[in-house]
């Protein structure tokens, strides 16, 4: 079972999940394993999709000890269909990635360790800030999906809305593994501002951001 590490962070706690079984073998560990299964196949065509799927629906079972179900607000938002708790859910190549609260909202992300990233920087990294490295550039692209989950407003411009600020990361190809936190702020049209706290986790494989508002 490669429950691959766990968050703990104040009034939250998650977990990330190393994908390594099969669709099946995923399903069949979880209570309603038939009911989740059936469910993916009627609403995912791509394998890579149905697998995700079902990770998650085993790192949330391992976390909250039951098999909850999830709905989706219009803008995608997830959240219990029983209200006991918030939650937030992310995945990339190999990995999913869960966090809870019973108090507040809570935003994590995860993303591959990949260099596509660096077509999309001029769309991410704003005028006043600072990435050179591939790993800067992926945390600040993290961070602010973890910022944007948790605001879940349309029209946010990640550019110009959301800034990173006090980002200090070691992490580089040859010492891949490295933690801490740093700041965004937030700015939106609508005049909603502030600040969120985020934690960071970096390996070979992937950088994860979390945080809670």
């Amino acid at each position: 079972m490669p429950f691959f590490q766990k968050i703990e962070c104040g009034n939250a706690w998650g977990g990330v999940w190393q994908i390594t079984e099969s669709f099946d073998e995923l399903c069949d560990r979880l209570p309603d394993g038939a009911g989740h299964k059936a469910y993916a196949m009627r609403r995912f065509a791509a394998e890579r999709r149905k697998l995700e799927y079902a990770a998650v629906r085993m790192l949330i079972y391992v976390l909250t000890g039951k098999d909850k179900t999830v709905d989706y607000l219009l803008s995608g938002h997830p959240f219990f269909s029983d209200g006991s708790m918030r939650i937030s859910i992310s995945h990339t190549t190999g990995y999913a990635a869960v966090l809870l609260s019973r108090i507040e909202e809570v935003g994590i992300d995860i993303e591959a360790y990949s260099g596509r990233v660096l077509r999309l920087k001029d769309r991410l990294i704003g005028a006043d800030e600072k990435a050179d490295s591939l790993y800067e550039i992926l945390l600040h692209w993290s961070a602010k999906e973890t910022a944007f989950k948790i605001l879940d407003e349309q029209g946010i411009d990640f550019r110009t809305h959301l800034q990173v600020k006090g980002m200090n990361c070691p992490a580089n190809e040859i010492s891949p593994e490295s933690g801490g936190d740093f700041s965004l702020s937030y700015h939106l049209s609508d005049g909603k501002a502030g600040v969120f706290h985020i934690h960071y986790r970096t390996t070979a494989d992937f950088v994860l951001t979390y945080a809670l508002h």
